[in-house]
């Protein structure tokens, strides 16, 4: 950061990464004056816990609704800076060579002299019913510099509206909630006295994390009101390599006797600790100190970085509890109006609770003014659009991973893909791609055309035609969304491949954000590439016609959307998540020579308990019947190559695939794999080296009717299931890990070697 354009450019990009009657009370002054203060904070917390039906405004209200403001600011005290112009130097043997002249520090102070370095504002209503859960509908937004707003901004959860459940969020980050399930394991609790709140009598009461639970725990002080034992305000803080502070403040509404969230505050600084924190799951936030090169010598040692602090201010107003509330689309967390970010002067001033300063208006300003002379705007989409595989033009933009892979049938695989985007129509999308194997001289390629009917159910008619290879007997779910890798592990090792001409009518329609679907009509024209023949009905077939129809279904119910007018945004990914596919094949339909039916299920679930890593399951399963040539069984993924040596077979392990397993080894007309996953926490070894330990263990079973039918091909089925186990060392060094399994059992091998699976394993993963 050489100017203060790029420094304001850096913030911008850390902020898009970035009831019924209540009970009398039962203690008395008498309790106070006998009872040690932390005997009786332990009693007031249980009577709180005990209390929450009744005072936690989602179990005791069946609708609430209300407006909030919240506006946040990026600044600094610009009289603290000391705003000598930098020289730089580098050291060396012989000495310091100078390096540059670094001007930020001057430029930043003078800027914050007139500005801020950045601001935003948001107007939103928020609906709550049992039935249809809770609704946040952005009225209005401004972020300096952008027209179009960042969605994972306006995503991000600074801090949780209800303290009541077991785990609270502050500033993106989880912790065990003092009033939990399990917030008496987790916290002390002492009485520091009392106090009166909107004239309502209250008890404080601190709680501290234990010193083995401070990794999931946070301190703070509790105001309880004294009759209802309902929480009257809350603070708490945040001491690490950065400290955050929030505040939250509740209003009392008499007619209802309830206490109800009014207004929050999150203020974020340079901490006072070393202490290394992760923030919305993924940043990790170390301080200065552990980041510094030594090798850099500054005239200024003046860090600007430490002087930066971060406020956001929310207030709730218009609160109405238990009347009629409208909440259309069940499912979405979040909706963007469309004309939320070209709202005029007259509608800030509407909501405004607070005043706007001259100061801050010049903020809008700078940054408006640096934004577009820089053209950030246009270069952060371009990023975005980067992360996750495209290299963007104004109207196509282009697949950047499909340019160069791998496989042991095709060799390299070079390609070009395409697709327009929303410039080129906001209606009509037109894809294609080509590529050319090195190894097997062929070329194959695709295109199609589709058309958005409804942007809020996301319904789309399609057709495509391709004439490509894909992998035999493998399983995969139409409602699958786009992942990005820069490496396809799998994809190294595959040998057998079919060649197919596909050409496919589909429909998508979403019945809610959570439940999606695919329909897709199909004919389709395969030939293995390699020696095999299907015996059915008295004749044998290498190349066979297909026609088929196919619905699938994706289910994911505790998935968070953000709806706009763009599209559907998923803001929170979480489990468990379902897919369901049916297909049917008809003979003599189109000279199709198949008739089949085909029922897959896939079941992912994760469970997430605080700073104790992750423990992943998936299920998958498939039933089939009928005319069931190789390429339509299932081989339950497997990814073990061949070679006599261990070394020999060493390559690059899947995600979920059987490591151990030989390629057509099983093949299975009805299959079930289990696969359990333990993910622990990265450990610190050195400063840059952190691996993450996983402990996985895969079953298997199946069965195959008709052997007889496949001539010229060798395959087994799993009648006595199939067992694998073994570790992950992964993100050793830059994504980079291993992976050890070891196959045992009833298939397990004669030879010790060939039963295990020693791969390289990579998981850097990039996108927002």
């Amino acid at each position: 950061m050489k100017d203060i354009s790029l420094f304001i450019f850096y913030v911008i990009g850390i902020l898009g990464c970035m009831a019924q009657n209540n009970p009398k009370s039962s203690f008395g002054e008498n309790d106070l004056q006998n009872t040690s203060t932390d005997s009786l904070a332990n009693a007031i917390i249980v009577k709180v816990i005990e209390n929450k039906p009744k005072n936690d405004p989602d179990a005791i209200l069946n609708t609430y609704s209300y407006n909030s403001y919240t506006k946040a600011i990026v600044s600094a005290d610009h009289e603290a800076i000391n705003g000598t112009v930098d020289s730089i130097f580098k050291r060396k043997r012989k000495g310091l060579k100078f390096k540059k002249i670094d001007s930020t520090n001057y430029l930043i102070k003078k800027q914050l002299e007139k500005s801020h370095l950045y601001i935003l504002e948001k107007v939103s209503n928020f609906a709550y019913s049992k039935e249809k859960e809770k609704r946040e509908t952005i009225l209005g937004i401004h972020m300096a510099g952008f027209k179009k707003p960042i969605y994972e901004v306006l995503a991000i959860e600074m801090q949780s509206f209800s303290l009541y459940n077991t785990r609270v969020k502050v500033f993106g980050t989880d912790f065990f909630s003092p009033l939990g399930n399990k917030g008496k394991q987790t916290y002390w609790f002492d009485l520091e006295g009392t106090s009166e709140i909107q004239g309502r009598k209250n008890y404080i009461i601190r709680y501290t994390p234990k010193k083995n639970k401070q990794d999931v725990g946070i301190p703070g002080i509790l105001y309880i009101d004294a009759q209802s034992y309902a929480i009257q305000r809350n603070e708490s803080k945040l001491d690490a390599s950065i400290e955050v502070q929030a505040i939250q403040e509740y209003q009392y509404f008499p007619d209802h006797k309830l206490w109800f969230p009014s207004a929050n505050k999150i203020q974020v600084d340079k901490g006072t600790s070393n202490k290394t924190v992760t923030l919305f799951g993924k940043l990790r936030v170390a301080t200065s100190e552990q980041m510094i090169d030594s090798s850099i010598v500054s005239t200024n040692e003046d860090d600007i970085k430490d002087h930066i602090y971060l406020v956001a201010q929310t207030s709730n107003f218009d609160i109405t509890l238990n009347k009629p509330v409208t909440i259309e689309r069940k499912g979405t967390a979040i909706e963007l109006l469309k004309v939320a970010s070209e709202r005029d002067s007259t509608f800030w001033e509407e909501y405004r609770t607070q005043e706007i300063t001259d100061k801050e208006l010049e903020t809008y300003k700078a940054v408006d003014s640096l934004t577009s002379a820089r053209n950030y705007e246009n270069k952060l989409s371009f990023i975005r659009k980067f992360m996750v595989g495209y290299i963007t033009t104004p109207y196509i933009d282009f697949d950047y991973k499909s340019l160069l892979k791998f496989n042991r049938y095709e060799g390299f695989r070079l390609g070009m893909s395409a697709v327009t985007n929303s410039n080129f129509s906001p209606k009509y999308t037109i894809h294609a791609y080509g590529a050319y194997g090195t190894k097997d001289k062929d070329f194959k390629y695709g295109f199609g055309i589709e058309r958005r009917l409804d942007r809020y159910d996301d319904t789309r008619i399609g057709i495509m035609h391709k004439n490509d290879l894909e992998e035999s007997g493998s399983l995969t779910f139409l409602t699958d969304g786009r992942a990005f890798y820069l490496f396809e592990p799998r994809l190294f090792n595959l040998t057998y491949f079919h060649k197919i001409k596909d050409v496919s009518a589909y429909l998508t329609h979403d019945f809610n954000p959570k439940l999606n679907s695919r329909f897709q009509l199909s004919y389709q024209d395969v030939t293995p590439t390699y020696q095999y023949s299907y015996a059915n009905d008295g004749e044998q077939y290498h190349n066979y016609q297909n026609s088929s129809i196919t619905a699938s279904i994706q289910w994911n119910p505790f998935n968070k959307y953000l709806q706009s007018h763009w599209g559907k945004t998923v803001i929170e990914k979480n489990y468990p998540q379902f897919s369901l596919q049916y297909s049917q094949a008809f003979k003599n339909v189109i000279n199709s020579d198949l008739n089949y039916t085909k029922i897959a299920l896939r079941a992912i679930h994760e469970l997430r308990p605080l700073n104790k890593g992750t423990t992943s399951f998936q299920v998958v399963a498939g039933i089939s019947f009928g005319d069931l040539p190789v390429t339509e069984l299932y081989n339950a993924s497997p990814n073990q190559p061949g070679g006599d040596a261990i070394l020999n077979r060493f390559s690059v392990a899947g995600r979920n695939s059987f490591e151990t397993m030989y390629f057509n080894e099983f093949l299975s007309d009805k299959y079930a794999i289990l696969q359990a996953k333990h993910t622990f926490n990265r450990f610190s070894i050195t400063s840059w080296l952190r691996p993450e330990l996983a402990l996985i263990s895969r079953f298997g079973i199946g069965s195959t009717a008709g052997m007889h039918k496949h001539l010229d091909i060798e395959f087994s089925s799993m009648e006595k299931g199939y067992s694998e186990s073994g570790l992950e060392i992964n993100k050793i060094f830059k994504g980079f890990g291993l992976n050890f399994m070891y196959r045992y059992g009833a298939y397990h091998l004669p030879n010790f070697d060939d039963n295990i699976s020693l791969k390289f394993t990579y998981y850097l993963t990039l996108g927002f």
